[in-house]
């Protein structure tokens, strides 16, 4: 969810930036989190443990939704997650105004169902100025989020992937932006990771930093304390 009501109606927005028409909407949302004061330097969460056995990380959702056959239910919305770095780099092409970029990723988690499925996400990014026809694109940015199914094996790494052959496709949607239009949304993204990283960021480093000098005087009154001995 991207919003909460309290008793008092107010509605509180996770929403940082949003592109929307009479038919599709692109919305970005808060999903950062800090990274915990035992990995200070890292700033954002990067898989850590929640203490629940969950792990957390620190991202940006995208979402896209299809009012093509009406609203309510016959609306489609799909989702996908992007790091704050990824965010970054994908505003860097859009800044440089380069011909063609395509970011794309695919990603498996959660448990899995009694069929031995779990969610998949795919998310693919481009820009191109020319169509395949040759002609200039008057909207050069293509975005398209798909979710399904899939079966997750393990890599040499440790990491999943979704079993070759297994993937099911259950919605996808894909939107058409100018260049004008995904610059100013990537770009309130990037501005918002910079600000949270300056409030909340400064202060994991600071109380990770803390923490670290302070457990290292312990260690060298200790390593001390055995020398006088």
């Amino acid at each position: 969810m991207s919003k909460t009501n309290n008793n008092g109606g107010i509605t509180v927005s996770r929403q940082i930036a949003v592109y929307k028409t009479d038919k599709k909407l692109v919305e970005f949302i808060d999903k950062l989190n800090p990274a915990p004061i035992t990995n200070y330097a890292h700033i954002h969460a990067q898989a850590d443990d929640s203490g629940d056995g969950k792990k957390v990380y620190s991202l940006i959702q995208i979402v896209l939704q299809d009012y093509s056959n009406g609203t309510g239910d016959k609306t489609v919305r799909v989702t996908a997650n992007i790091s704050p770095g990824e965010a970054r780099f994908i505003y860097s092409r859009a800044d440089a105004c380069v011909e063609k970029f395509e970011f794309s990723s695919d990603k498996i988690f959660g448990e899995k169902d009694d069929g031995g499925y779990s969610k998949v996400t795919k998310l693919t990014i481009r820009r191109a100025t020319v169509g395949s026809d040759g002609k200039p694109r008057n909207y050069p940015w293509y975005l398209e989020c798909e979710n399904g199914r899939g079966i997750a094996e393990k890599n040499q790494n440790g990491g999943s992937y979704c079993k070759k052959g297994s993937f099911i496709s259950d919605k996808k949607v894909f939107a058409n932006l100018t260049d004008l239009d995904f610059f100013v949304r990537i770009n309130d993204v990037v501005n918002y990771i910079r600000v949270w990283e300056s409030q909340y960021g400064a202060s994991v480093m600071i109380s990770g930093k803390t923490e670290y000098d302070r457990q290292l005087l312990e260690l060298k009154q200790e390593s001390g304390g055995e020398k006088s001995a």
